[in-house]
């Protein structure tokens, strides 16, 4: 039997297949998304079908590759329900319990202020805020 150059095989698509596999490796392993330690894998398949008279072969090449799955993520959902329209809304729970205001929170409602004749009001709420510093003593206004 003659020797067959597989770098020319099928028109070089042979040496080309895997190229493209082994470049899918290197990008899987070095992604930091996938386990480093975790095996990859690049199958060559090379099936031979020849006809009745067995002087022609039909000959197909395939290349697989097997890569690493990408690594899990976990987080934490909080849910919960509106009791006036049923709605029920979930929330991922970052770095601070749900429902707390944030310093990035309180920003942002200081930058939905308005001045109103003279005074400083809310323009979500309609709410006049006091800025004078003097502190309410809301068990006197409760009595009175």
């Amino acid at each position: 039997m003659k020797h067959i150059n597989i770098e020319q095989f099928s028109n070089g698509e042979l040496t080309q297949q895997i190229n493209r596999e082994l470049e899918a490796v290197a990008r899987n392993i070095a992604d930091p998304n996938t386990d480093a330690k975790a095996t990859r894998k690049i199958t060559v398949s090379i099936v031979m079908k020849p006809n009745e008279k067995r002087d022609f072969i039909t000959t197909s090449i395939t290349t697989k590759s097997t890569l690493a799955p990408t690594l899990g993520a976990v987080t934490a959902l909080c849910v919960g329900k509106d009791l006036k329209t049923g709605d029920v809304d979930v929330a991922e729970v970052g770095n601070q319990i749900p429902g707390q205001m944030s310093i990035q929170d309180v920003e942002a409602s200081r930058a939905e202020m308005d001045e109103v004749d003279g005074k400083t009001v809310n323009l979500e709420t309609g709410e006049i805020v006091e800025t004078d510093g003097k502190v309410v003593d809301l068990r006197a206004a409760r009595e009175a």
